[in-house]
């Protein structure tokens, strides 16, 4: 029953950060990468997703940029715990969130370059408060609170023409509130890159990030214990390679791949999370000295499969939450976008995101069986100013 609660707080956790796509991991920062597909590690997009996807390609800028975004969040989630001869149903209400960024980018001399940015999560969470879906009959339902910041002072250094080293720091800060008051901590992280140009049409990258751990103290009671008790989640090792190509001068491709490693993780691991490939792909085409139309795809794999379980209160109750509280279950996502020059030094990036309806089912072996759907839209904005 002590790790059945723990667990418990681990889903409402996690399903306040599992709308972000490919896991808990938005599939791109900025609206450029965002219209993409998420792509940024070998092609350059916009000032904060290089800083976010591979520090080394600030080298390509020439000149210093600053860059102001926002992501509207727009998740569809609906829950159901059911057997054979009744079903309860319901949607969440957490429907919409705030996602800002904000990124610096400051050439330095020839060689090297500074970068700074910082994402915002605001308002993420699920909610099936006062409905039928839930996994201890005696609970009001799911609710959580997060909200969450990463601000990531950056530096890349041009070896050469064609070699180009990046090296960010990215410093967390995570609030938690599981409805016993609000906890926070923080934690730090790095990144490293490196971006290397074959020839003008063909440039190739790739990134590492490396772990953190967020611990939160006292934020639920999770024994028979009257004290509160903490909880600890681990973000996992991602890994990236990239490919950037240029045919003509009007035309832009790039290609990512991913790897993340849920199944290592503190939390995601005791959660039965595996591993997941993302696979990002983009083009940006430009119509005129004022328009270029971008597109993108981006394919993640579920990390969340849905299985068997014994018929026992704590396998039940520990497989419903791992479906209903945190359905980080979508895959395939579709993205355009639009960028317009206003004058020489100000653009502005509009970008659409579309996550097609997912799927996961578990059961018990005495019928019991307990489902999500999740499907999601994005709109994202942002205006760079290069000087």
């Amino acid at each position: 029953m002590n790790n059945l609660k723990r667990l418990a707080s681990l889903s409402i956790f996690l399903g306040s950060l599992g709308f972000a796509t490919n896991g808990d991991f938005l599939i791109g920062v900025g609206p450029v990468s965002r219209s993409m597909g998420g792509i940024g590690i070998g092609l350059p997009t916009d000032a904060d997703s290089i800083v976010f996807s591979n520090p080394a390609l600030m080298t390509y800028y020439k000149k210093s940029v600053v860059a102001f975004g926002g992501t509207l969040f727009i998740p569809h989630t609906k829950g159901y715990v059911g057997n054979a001869t009744q079903t309860a149903s319901a949607t969440s209400n957490a429907k919409y969130f705030a996602i800002p960024s904000i990124a610096i980018v400051y050439p330095l001399s020839q060689k090297w370059v500074f970068g700074i940015a910082a994402y915002g999560i605001s308002g993420m969470g699920v909610d099936y408060r006062n409905t039928n879906v839930k996994c201890d009959p005696n609970s009001p339902g799911c609710y959580t609170n997060f909200q969450g910041m990463e601000v990531s002072p950056s530096l890349a250094y041009k070896v050469n023409e064609k070699l180009s080293l990046g090296f960010g720091l990215d410093l967390i800060y995570g609030a938690l509130d599981l409805g016993a008051g609000l906890s926070s901590d923080y934690a730090v992280a790095a990144q490293l890159g490196v971006a290397y140009k074959i020839n003008k049409k063909v440039n190739i990258g790739a990134s590492i990030k490396t772990p953190y751990k967020l611990n939160f103290a006292r934020v639920g009671q999770f024994d028979t214990d009257p004290d509160l008790d903490g909880l600890t989640l681990e973000q996992p090792w991602v890994y990236g390679v990239g490919v950037g190509l240029q045919p003509t001068p009007k035309l832009k491709l790039g290609v990512d791949l991913q790897y993340i490693t849920w199944s290592k993780s503190d939390g995601y691991k005791d959660f039965g999370w595996d591993d997941q490939w993302v696979f990002k792909i983009g083009g940006a085409y430009r119509i005129n000295d004022k328009l270029t139309f971008r597109l993108g795809y981006n394919y993640g794999k579920n990390p969340i499969k849905g299985r068997t379980v014994p018929a026992t209160p704590q396998a039940e109750g520990m497989e419903c939450l791992r479906i209903i509280g945190f359905p980080a279950i979508v895959e395939h996502h579709i993205s355009l976008g639009l960028g317009i020059k206003l004058n020489p030094s100000l653009n502005l990036d509009l970008a659409y995101m579309h996550a097609f309806k997912n799927t996961v089912t578990s059961y018990a072996t005495d019928g019991t069986y307990w489902k999500s759907k999740l499907s999601e839209d994005s709109i994202s904005v942002g205006l760079t100013w290069s000087f």
